[in-house]
């Protein structure tokens, strides 16, 4: 008789995460309507944030106390290891300055990586992602079944996976140009490879570039939307993007066709 999903099941995450999930609220905690990942418990000084990634988990709280019992809590029902003051979490490095009370997360590591994957550690450097007024388009794509194959030679998904994990993250400078792309995926041409290597030489450039949070700034959302009339040349879709703003950086982004 099994009495608990085994390791590696397909099923084994879904009852991880409900047990989880039932630990936690036992605590009094409860999931976000707009992210279920993230749980709060408490108001004011004793305002506790779990944010939840699979079975790891960063804890946030005004007070040591309020973290030292949540850790207790948890500690009763799992086996944890305490990794201290978050620094690397999902490829994503977190820098603290608390005389300055800034916040900065980064992702200079995964984005050596991606230059030294694409074979781009010695190429001349970018200043900008895209050339202004460049346009993809599908003209640019292959039409001979020679051009086709040659192109399967080249890691085009791969490429765009890449730099859309940095442009989610903590590189929104990058997000325009990786949108358009991505709108290639099917049938890249040798002009939106060209134009993806831009990007990585960009990256070479600006590796060290992130997101600051700066806490002496307060946490007053601020809202900004935009969008282009009839922008794609193959179809005259237009593009339209919103970003959220606090703490003098960028907090949310959303960019559609």
């Amino acid at each position: 008789m099994l009495l608990q999903s085994l390791y590696g099941l397909k099923q084994a995450s879904r009852v991880w995460n409900e047990t989880i999930d039932k630990h936690l609220k036992s605590m009094g905690f409860e999931p976000a309507d707009a992210d279920p990942c993230v749980y709060t418990r408490g108001e004011g000084e004793d305002e506790c944030i779990v944010c939840l990634y699979v079975d790891d988990m960063l804890i946030a709280s005004r007070q040591k106390a309020v973290i030292a019992s949540v850790k207790a809590g948890i500690a009763e029902k799992f086996r944890i290891k305490d990794l201290g003051r978050a620094r690397f979490i999902l490829g994503i490095e977190i820098d603290y300055d608390m005389e300055r009370r800034t916040l900065g997360i980064s992702q200079k590591a995964y984005t050596e990586s991606s230059i030294k994957k694409f074979g781009q550690e010695n190429a001349k450097p970018c200043l900008t992602p895209l050339e202004p007024g460049v346009q993809l388009t599908k003209a640019d794509e292959p039409q001979t079944e020679e051009d086709k194959a040659k192109m399967k030679s080249k890691p085009y998904r791969s490429l765009v996976g890449s730099l859309m994990y940095l442009a989610c993250g903590t590189r929104p400078d990058i997000l325009v140009a990786v949108a358009k792309l991505s709108r290639f995926l099917e049938n890249p041409g040798e002009k939106h490879w060209d134009a993806g290597i831009k990007v990585v030489r960009y990256l070479l450039k600006t590796k060290d570039v992130g997101i600051v949070y700066d806490g002496l700034l307060g946490t007053q959302l601020e809202a900004y939307s935009d969008a282009d009339w009839a922008g794609n040349r193959d179809d005259r879709r237009s593009v339209s993007g919103m970003l959220l703003m606090m703490c003098g950086a960028r907090r949310s982004r959303r960019l559609s066709l």
